[in-house]
């Protein structure tokens, strides 16, 4: 018999999913702790993607927080789900951003010499033989490339923020056009994990052709969870 791994979790998708967790995790809400435990669970709900944080019901003391919910089932029977935008988190003394940390996603960053090369609308963006791929669970590859190889006097700095868990803080670029906007990102002071990164750009492989060694990148072409 043989399991292809990727297959069996989009079958389990439509279940609620959980994982204990040896990591201490505390919650604060305005300065105030609500909960403090080495006992909480990874839940991920049905059809999502990204996980929440459950904790056992007697780490909250006498009432329950808005917004959370008691879970039932085998394995979760006392634990409470906590919204997570609405606390701070720390997993040790680290801080959490973004959403739980997921124990069987990861990132690898690796330096490369393939050749990548980004065009927008008929327009060469970059090209570079330098390009350092990303590699993250269940995502494609992303190409972060030095600006040396970017035209980045065709782009230009927008106001759109967004962050990721796993790789921090992003801020975009947009390039002229109507397909242009946010067309890159780049991450000026990444997580521990995504330091290779820092200051490199990444184009959409989605909205550009981009081609790896002659060979054209796609992207994300899948269904989009609910929560991705």
């Amino acid at each position: 018999m043989t399991i292809d791994l990727r297959t069996q979790q989009r079958l389990q998708r439509d279940q609620l999913r959980y994982a204990a967790t040896a990591k201490r995790l505390r919650a604060s809400r305005e300065g105030a702790l609500v909960c403090d435990t080495t006992d909480a669970l990874v839940v991920w709900l049905p059809r999502h993607v990204v996980p929440q944080y459950a904790v056992p019901r007697d780490a909250l003391g006498d009432g329950l927080p808005e917004g959370a919910a008691v879970l039932e089932g085998d394995g979760v029977d006392g634990h409470v789900l906590l919204p997570f935008g609405e606390f701070d988190w720390l997993e040790e003394d680290e801080p959490v951003i973004g959403h739980p940390h997921d124990p069987f996603a990861r990132i690898d960053v690796l330096h490369s010499t393939r050749e990548v090369r980004v065009e927008l609308d008929g327009v060469e963006l970059a090209r570079s033989r330098r390009p350092v791929a990303l590699f993250e669970t269940g995502l494609p590859t992303r190409w972060y490339l030095p600006t040396h190889d970017v035209r980045t006097e065709l782009l230009a700095p927008s106001d759109t923020r967004t962050t990721c868990a796993y790789k921090g803080h992003a801020s975009y670029l947009s390039a002229e056009g109507e397909n242009g906007r946010d067309i890159a990102w780049c991450y000026r002071n990444p997580l521990r994990e995504a330091e290779p990164v820092r200051d490199l750009l990444c184009f959409w492989a989605e909205r550009t052709v981009t081609t790896v060694d002659g060979v054209r990148e796609h992207g994300y072409t899948g269904p989009r969870p609910d929560d991705a």
